[in-house]
């Protein structure tokens, strides 16, 4: 067993979580990026296409076509930057603010659901890798 942190066992970790996301957000008619979209604009307010691509690991073409979906479906809006003409903002429209509101709490649910089904081991690394990252970021 490795110390440290172990990427491929976090990737899994995200997957799994991601698995419980798609579930509780398809029957909306989302996807697991254009569920992420909403809750970063939700949570953080209008942002710059390039922050979003930047927080959400999306190559810019794959945050345009997210960013369109949301718009075609009147989940957020796209302006312009007042400050710098060259950026696109997103925003999240009251619909899509609504939708993230009604979804956050089933979101959680079944990401809870997906963490819950974890054996003893994974568990037990999740927990020691954490405590080890929160160690180092308390020294640092």
């Amino acid at each position: 067993m490795t110390s440290g942190l172990d990427a491929l066992f976090l990737r899994r970790m995200a997957a799994r979580l991601d698995r419980g996301v798609a579930a509780a957000v398809r029957e909306h008619g989302l996807t697991v990026d254009q569920w992420r979209m909403l809750d970063l604009v939700a949570d953080a307010g209008p942002l710059p296409m390039a922050a979003l691509c930047e927080e959400l690991s999306l190559a810019g073409a794959t945050a345009t076509r997210v960013a369109d979906r949301l718009v075609a479906e009147a989940l957020a809006s796209r302006s312009i930057d007042g400050t710098d003409r060259r950026r696109v903002v997103l925003r999240g429209s009251e619909r899509g603010l609504e939708l993230r509101e009604k979804l956050s709490a089933e979101v959680e649910q079944a990401q809870t659901q997906q963490l819950d089904t974890l054996g003893e081991t994974d568990r037990g690394r999740l927990v020691r890798m954490f405590g080890s990252v929160a160690e180092q970021v308390g020294t640092a």
